[in-house]
């Protein structure tokens, strides 16, 4: 008996056999579908996706899938992807054609492998899952890039060129001629390439059967587990009895692959955590909310830039409306490489090559309101994209100081086929500081005939340290379609009981709107250019801020004047500022709820 053989373990089923080589492999003219919910782009010309758990962590375990063609995975595939999400494991993939394992193929797999672990914070160590022809093209990324991968699982994978496609289909994506082909087998064959795995201890299991003729098991797996055995690797194939190359459901139903993959995943971010926090701790704040008016509402808050310290304000904001108010409630940060909070990242102008992240994104897509401070954010296509159908959903949005100037170098939002700026969703945008930036502080006045409005019911004073910006054109003034309820006076200094600086005009600081993106449903609007977390130790501005909650939600009528706006916890917010060392401002670990 042959040596692979002796290591195989053996699953008898009595299931007809049917090939669905041809059938599984088509590429299908319509848009890609993903047989779970996840999200598709573009990575570098390529179609990508990524399915995430509903809990991001730490360095984000994951699951490479090849191949990702227009039809692949497939909805055979899903109760196998839904062990890996209940794990906590994401899957991902990236199209690169007919590739076969080439250079150009390894590249492009390179580079999406770098994509996902400097941009998505992914582990820099995934489990490789290849399925038929997708061994090809995991092997031989596999084979040069060793110290990145966990741990490999195959179905029925192509291991072997002669075997499948064979030189001739093959030479094509190589850019060689027969021949040459011929001659450089064993350089590009991941039969040949197996040692570099072996000396990194990479464990290897393969499910493939014994009727297999397009990818046959001894010309593939087999000679693939001899001979890293003979380099000393850990490789185990199950052999499914009966079965060829097809998509019978054990293939994707087998708790042998899933734990393995399961385990591998898993531990690849138990290392050192020294520098990290918990790899078990969400990358975002939820609090749930109390008994209240805002029972099964859920608030989104995102806090994200680098000067007014939203990063202490929107985690008090948000316990405020948790516990005084019922509202569930998410708290999304910009977070740096290790996963802390860090509003010291520098803005794309400052460091053209700065990409910023903010986890928890897709929580928009179930979220009834957001709350939005988020300055020059240089973000991804995929995560701009959560913004934008946000934009589109018909729920309100309550945007804070700087969010009229949330994004820099992005992919520009369109309605319709035409691009629409921040300044027309929001009815503004930054011009200049009309108050003395960091010199004159702000009162809010509100505008008499806009006193009934629901935002202000309760609101008495409204003061703070920062100071008054221009959103509008200074002779055409804030847009028709704008309703302004708060104006802002310059005073002459930081002080609350200053005096109004008389050469300075008050404007309009605090304006609600309308606005209907793609699907023709109507936002609500409430703009506040107000907004630092010193501004926000004032309770004028804490109740403006929580009753635009109520309006935008079509619930005015259970806001009251008496229901409590105090922080939880004592709040002692940093002042605002870029001067993080004197400030004592530095990366900080995902914030507990509880704002000091």
């Amino acid at each position: 008996m042959s040596a692979w053989k002796i290591a195989i373990v053996f699953l008898i089923v009595r299931i007809p056999v049917s090939l669905a080589w041809t059938s599984s492999q088509e590429v299908m003219a319509d848009e890609k579908k993903l047989p779970i919910a996840g999200e598709t782009f573009q990575n570098n010309g390529n179609t990508a996706f990524i399915i995430r758990p509903k809990t991001e962590v730490v360095q984000q375990p994951w699951v490479w899938y090849a191949p990702t063609l227009k039809n692949l995975p497939g909805r055979e595939e899903t109760w196998m992807f839904e062990k890996f999400l209940e794990a906590g494991i994401a899957i991902a993939g990236i199209d690169v054609g007919e590739s076969y394992g080439s250079p150009t193929g390894t590249k492009k797999y390179g580079d999406f492998y770098k994509y996902l672990v400097q941009e998505k914070h992914f582990s820099p160590t995934p489990v490789l899952l290849a399925r038929s022809r997708g061994g090809l093209m995991l092997y031989n990324w596999a084979s040069q890039n060793a110290d990145k991968v966990a741990a490999i699982a195959g179905i029925y994978p192509v291991c072997n060129l002669i075997s499948y496609p064979g030189i001739e289909k093959a030479k094509s994506a190589y850019g060689l001629s027969s021949s040459e082909m011929s001659t450089r087998i064993s350089d590009h064959n991941p039969i040949d390439r197996l040692a570099n795995l072996a000396n990194h201890d990479v464990p290897i299991l393969h499910l493939h059967g014994d009727q297999d003729s397009v990818v046959p098991l001894e010309q593939n797996s087999a000679i693939i587990q001899s001979r890293y055995q003979e380099y000393g690797g850990d490789m185990k194939i199950k052999l499914m009895r009966g079965q060829g190359h097809n998509m019978w459901s054990g293939w994707f139903q087998d708790s042998t692959l899933t734990d393995f993959v399961i385990q591998h995943a898993s531990s690849s971010v138990m290392g050192d955590t020294k520098n990290h926090p918990s790899d078990t701790k969400p990358l975002w704040l939820h609090v749930r909310g109390n008994d209240g008016p805002g029972s099964n509402k859920h608030v989104v808050l995102i806090a994200a830039e680098q000067e007014y310290r939203s990063e202490q304000s929107l985690p008090m904001l948000a316990n405020v409306l948790s516990q005084h108010h019922g509202f569930d409630c998410t708290v999304l940060f910009s977070v740096n490489d290790k996963g802390f909070v860090d509003p010291t990242l520098p803005a794309p102008f400052k460091d053209k090559t700065q990409r910023h992240h903010i986890p928890g994104l897709h929580l928009l897509q179930d979220a009834d309101c957001l709350i939005w401070m988020s300055r020059f954010m240089q973000l991804d296509d995929s995560q701009i994209a959560h913004f934008y159908n946000y934009f589109d959903s018909g729920k309100p949005i309550i945007a804070l100081r700087t969010a009229n100037h949330g994004f820099w170098g992005v992919k520009q939002y369109e309605v319709k086929g035409k691009k629409v700026s921040l300044r027309e969703v929001l009815g503004g945008t930054f011009r200049s500081h009309h108050g003395g930036w960091h010199r004159e502080s702000t009162r809010g006045i509100i505008v008499p005939e806009q006193s009934s409005h629901p935002i202000l019911i309760g609101v008495k004073t409204i003061w703070g340290p920062s100071d008054v910006y221009r959103c509008h054109d200074e002779e055409r003034g804030i847009p028709a379609n704008c309703t302004t309820l708060i104006l802002g006076q310059p005073l002459e200094s930081l002080a609350r009981e200053s005096n109004p600086n008389t050469s300075k005009q008050p404007l309009p600081i605090g304006w609600v709107k309308r606005w209907v993106g793609n699907h023709d449903r109507e936002s609500k609007i409430f703009h506040f250019t107000m907004g630092s977390a010193e501004d926000f130790e004032d309770e004028g501005v804490r109740r403006v801020v929580i009753n635009s909650v109520y309006w935008g939600l079509n619930m005015s009528e259970l806001i009251s004047p008496n229901r409590s706006v105090d922080p939880t916890t004592p709040y002692r917010p940093m002042k605002a500022g870029f001067n993080y060392e004197k400030l004592g401002v530095s990366p900080q670990p995902i914030p507990d709820g509880k704002a000091h």
